[in-house]
C-alpha cells in the first residue's frame, strides 16, 4: 500500500468525484481510477460506489477513509521530523527554469557553502510537492495556472504544505531572427493561429500543460496543430535561432536567452494568468540558506516584472 493511493482515495471521497479528484491532484481520471482499482484489490473490499452522478464511499470505505486521514496525517509528521535530521542539507525543487537555476547560481556565489550539501532538483508538480512533503526538500517553486488555483491548494492542503505567491506572470512569445515576429513588440490574439510553434514536450504534470489552461482569446495551445514538441532545450534554442518557428512561454526573461538573439513578443490584451510562487511544510521556519535564496530569487522576479 502506497500513501499515494491513500491520498487518491481520500480525494474522490471527499469531492465525490474521479474526475473532480484527478483535476486537484493534477492527473488524470484513468489514474486515478487505475489507483483506487489497485487500492480496493489490495484491502479486498469494494471502497467507492460509482455512479453516473459520481462517487460516493460504501460503508467499509467510510471507516478506511477516517483512517486514511490519519495515516496521511502523521506521514507527514515524520516527513517534517526526517526534515530536521537533515539540516546540514539545502535542497530545492522547481520546474526546469534557467531563470530558476541562474538565482541558484547568485545564491552559491554569496554564500558560504563549505560546511552545507546543496541540491537542486527538476521535476513535475507531483515531484516537487512529493520532495518538499517529505523533507527531501525545504523549498518547491511553481508556476500553475491561475484558473487552476483552488485546485492546486487542494493538493497543497492535503499534503500539509503551505504557498506563498511571489507573482502574477503573463505568457508571451519568444522569437529569433528568422520569425515573422522579430521586429514586433506585439503580436494580437488574431496572429497567433498563423504561427509555427516549437513546444517542450508535456505531461499531466508539467509547467507546459498548465498553459493550455490559458484563454487566449480565441486560440488555445491544445488544439493548434502545427507544433514541434520536444524535450530538449538544445533543439529548443536552435529551432528559435534558425527556422521561422516560435515558442510560447511565461514572461519571465530566460537567462539562456539573453545569450542569443531571442526576442520577447507580448500577446496584446493577455491578462497575466500565471502564478508563480514556492512551497514550504506548514509551519516550518526556513533555515538562513533558504531565506538568502528567496531574497535573491525575489530580487529576479521583481526586475523581471518591473516591479
Amino acid at each position: 500500500m502506497e500513501l499515494k493511493q491513500l491520498e487518491h482515495f481520500i480525494a474522490v471521497a471527499e469531492m465525490g468525484s474521479i474526475n473532480q479528484a484527478a483535476q486537484a491532484l493534477y492527473t488524470s481520471q484513468p489514474n486515478v481510477s487505475k489507483i483506487i482499482s489497485a487500492l480496493e484489490k489490495e484491502l479486498g473490499c469494494e471502497l467507492l460506489h460509482r455512479t453516473n452522478k459520481g462517487a460516493v464511499l460504501t460503508p467499509m470505505g467510510e471507516g478506511v477513509y477516517e483512517y486514511a486521514k490519519d495515516i496521511i496525517k502523521n506521514a507527514n509528521i515524520l516527513a517534517s521530523i526526517s526534515k530536521r535530521n537533515k539540516a546540514s542539507k539545502f535542497s530545492i525543487s522547481c520546474y526546469p527554469s534557467h531563470m530558476i537555476s541562474r538565482v541558484f547560481c547568485d545564491f552559491y556565489n554569496s554564500y558560504n557553502t563549505e560546511n552545507i550539501a546543496l541540491e537542486f532538483l527538476e521535476g513535475t508538480i507531483e515531484t516537487i510537492t512529493e520532495n518538499v512533503r517529505k523533507g527531501l526538500s525545504e523549498i518547491g517553486i511553481v508556476y500553475f495556472s491561475k484558473s487552476r488555483q483552488s485546485n492546486f491548494k487542494y493538493l497543497l492542503e492535503h499534503k500539509n504544505l503551505e504557498l506563498t505567491i511571489l507573482a502574477e506572470m503573463e505568457a508571451c512569445i519568444y522569437a529569433g531572427p528568422k520569425s515573422p515576429l522579430y521586429n514586433q513588440e506585439s503580436i494580437s490574439f488574431s496572429q497567433l493561429s498563423a504561427l509555427k510553434f516549437v513546444q517542450m514536450k508535456k505531461d499531466l504534470f508539467s509547467m507546459e500543460h498548465d498553459l493550455d489552461y490559458i484563454s487566449l482569446g480565441t486560440f488555445h495551445m491544445e488544439k493548434f496543430d502545427n507544433i514541434i514538441n520536444t524535450n530538449s532545450d538544445n533543439l529548443l534554442i536552435d529551432m528559435l535561432m534558425h527556422t521561422d518557428v516560435c515558442n510560447l512561454g511565461i514572461k519571465f526573461m530566460n537567462p539562456l536567452y539573453e545569450q542569443y538573439d531571442i526576442h520577447t513578443v507580448a500577446i496584446e490584451e493577455c491578462d497575466k494568468c500565471l502564478l508563480m510562487g514556492y512551497i514550504k511544510q506548514k509551519g516550518q521556519e526556513f533555515s538562513g540558506e533558504a531565506n538568502l535564496f528567496l531574497r535573491k530569487l525575489g530580487n529576479a522576479v521583481n526586475k523581471s516584472t518591473g516591479r
